[in-house]
């Protein structure tokens, strides 16, 4: 079995920050806008959307297309310790992301998306960061140390094989977690029926 190549970030994907918008009150709510946005807090730390209603507002200015999300685009946030990434794939054209953001962009041919935000919530990527956060109050990490962060490359089939194995271990954790409320709720129910007899 030949060992997986390694490769530093930027040799297989780009990574641009989030756009900046100008004004106090740039993304301020507004449920006629245009403008869609993902916030840090709207993602789980296993990389999931934790909501179904996006942040909508009216951007002041005019935006370059380019700015929004495309399809299967990583969202690395770049500031606190959370170490989390999300995998873009909403069928909106109308969605952004503030400058909390990296967005890393994969160069298909050589890694899926999804295994590339795998390995950015790995320990390994995690201690890379680590090391290279920088600040007092609010930590963040630069551009440059995402584009250094070294991981390895196997061959596409074998990315789709980790990243299917992954998938399964988060839906099994979740089922955990239901079953484990269900049987404490069970558990509620029992006794207080056991003392109101």
């Amino acid at each position: 079995m030949n060992p997986s190549l390694t490769v530093q970030l930027h040799q297989i994907a780009e990574v641009r920050m989030g756009v900046t918008l100008r004004g106090r009150d740039a993304t301020r709510l507004d449920t006629k806008g245009s403008c869609l946005m993902i916030r840090i807090s709207d993602l789980s730390d296993e990389g999931q959307l934790t909501t179904e209603e996006l942040h909508q507002f009216e951007p002041g200015e005019v935006l370059k297309t380019d700015y929004f999300l495309r399809l299967g685009d990583v969202l690395l946030p770049n500031r606190g310790t959370r170490c989390t990434a999300y995998v873009y794939d909403l069928p909106l054209t109308n969605v952004l992301v503030g400058a909390q953001f990296y967005i890393v962009r994969p160069d298909t041919a050589k890694v899926s998306a999804d295994f590339l935000a795998w390995f950015l919530r790995t320990e390994k990527a995690a201690s890379h960061f680590a090391l290279r956060r920088k600040g007092t109050l609010v930590q963040t990490v630069q551009r440059k140390d995402v584009l250094e962060l070294e991981l390895p490359l196997p061959n596409l089939t074998k990315q789709h094989q980790v990243t299917s194995l992954d998938a399964l271990a988060i839906r099994e954790r979740q089922l955990s977690t239901q079953l484990a409320q269900l049987k404490a709720t069970y558990l509620q129910r029992s006794m207080l029926r056991a003392v109101s007899v």
